[in-house]
């Protein structure tokens, strides 16, 4: 699916990729070092979330203060704990990549498997990812947040004039199958928009630049759509091997949280000298 604009209408568009919560941490800081130094990503005309992107781009749009993004549940929270278990997870990308497979078809599969996984009440999904900013409703803001449909596997993207709250929207784009359940919406399910690809950047294709920070750039390929950017100047930001190390294996590791946000202030200030050309100024 491309959303193709003529440039005149978006200048600057911000893709923000998928990356768990220790990726989440990790644009945390950088976002908030590119802020500091004087770089502004909320500037951008469209802002297109995916997965852990797709919180910090509605915490942008949103005007939410992005250290916010750094909370957790209290210890005496009823939200359950994350819990990622390397078999289910494989599982599903087992399914994604099967040969000669139609992708929308493998999506659908998957999306049916991950409805089958005993991971959780949609309910606490929702909470826990609304709370990142503060079960706000919908910025008035060109917002694209991705997510897949259980139904036909095809890409969903939720934007403030859709069905869904934005709870609902973060939640689905950020249920990562056979971690999270599917979020039921209006009468479907729909799962992690990274499945389609980890930045869906097609979906600012027209936009005259485009910033692109990939949390998962060591891990996950581009689709081929994410080639589809109408002639974009990009520039990407992704990690480096001491954000890598600071992640570690489990991308839901809390002790890796700090770390990979350490590592993304180190990196947006390396970053942000050169995009003063490139980005407009806070």
């Amino acid at each position: 699916m491309s959303a193709a604009v003529p440039p005149s209408e978006i200048r600057h568009a911000l893709v923000l990729g998928g990356g768990g919560a220790v990726g989440l941490s990790w644009m945390a800081g950088v976002v908030i070092a590119l802020r500091e130094a004087g770089i502004d990503p909320a500037l951008a005309e469209r802002i297109v979330g995916t997965s852990a992107g797709a919180v910090v781009g509605a915490a942008l749009a949103a005007e939410v203060d992005p250290s916010l993004l750094l909370r957790r549940p209290a210890p005496d929270s009823d939200l359950p704990p994350i819990r990622f278990d390397p078999n289910s997870f494989g599982e599903i990308m087992g399914i994604l990549a099967t040969p000669g497979l139609d992708p929308d078809e493998a999506r659908r599969r998957a999306g049916a498997r991950a409805l089958e996984m005993a991971v959780g009440d949609p309910a606490d999904h929702i909470a826990r990812i609304g709370g990142f900013v503060g079960n706000a409703s919908w910025p008035q803001r060109d917002l694209r947040i991705t997510a897949i449909s259980v139904t036909t596997g095809a890409l969903q993207v939720w934007t403030p004039e859709g069905k869904a709250t934005l709870p609902e929207a973060l939640a689905s784009s950020t249920s990562v199958p056979g971690v999270f359940p599917p979020i039921p919406i209006d009468g479907a399910y729909y799962f992690d928009g990274g499945m389609r690809s980890p930045i869906n950047a097609d979906l600012a294709a027209g936009a005259e630049r485009m910033l692109i920070i990939e949390p998962l750039a060591h891990l996950f390929p581009h689709s081929p759509t994410d080639r589809e950017l109408g002639g974009a100047a990009t520039a990407f930001i992704v990690p480096d091997a001491g954000a890598i190390a600071a992640y570690g294996p489990d991308l839901f590791n809390a002790a890796a949280l700090e770390p990979a946000y350490q590592a993304g202030l180190r990196q947006g200030a390396e970053a942000a000298p050169g995009l003063k050309d490139f980005w407009p100024a806070a």
